[in-house]
């Protein structure tokens, strides 16, 4: 099962540290802010800033305290879901092709 994701936006941001905190969207009483590290981002064309929508999992370090990792600005989610989406048939055809290549092959000896 993959890990749930969530959306949220970033309210906090030390450029110098390379650390801040994330509100999320659905903003719940056990979790108003989550930390978030520089090295949490997969893409470091754009640095974080205040302002910036971000989508994200939760993980728990060995204190037990919540942060964010695999962070992604929310348009490059977006993107990436949709390329994954697209892939599966893209590959399922494939698979079909060359099993008939196959099966054609074996046919014809």
């Amino acid at each position: 099962m993959a890990d749930e994701r969530f959306n949220g936006t970033i309210k906090y941001w030390n450029s110098r540290k390379g650390f801040g905190f994330i509100a999320p969207e659905n903003e719940s009483e056990e979790q108003k802010q989550v930390f978030v590290h520089i090295k949490a981002f997969t893409s470091r064309e754009k640095k974080p800033a205040i302002g910036l929508n971000v989508n994200y999992i939760i993980a728990t370090d060995e204190n037990g305290r919540t942060r964010a990792e695999d962070v992604v600005k929310a348009d490059e989610a977006v993107a990436q879901k949709a390329a994954t989406k697209s892939a599966i048939p893209t590959v399922a055809i494939a698979l079909v092709v060359i099993s008939l290549i196959v099966v054609a092959v074996f046919a014809l000896k």
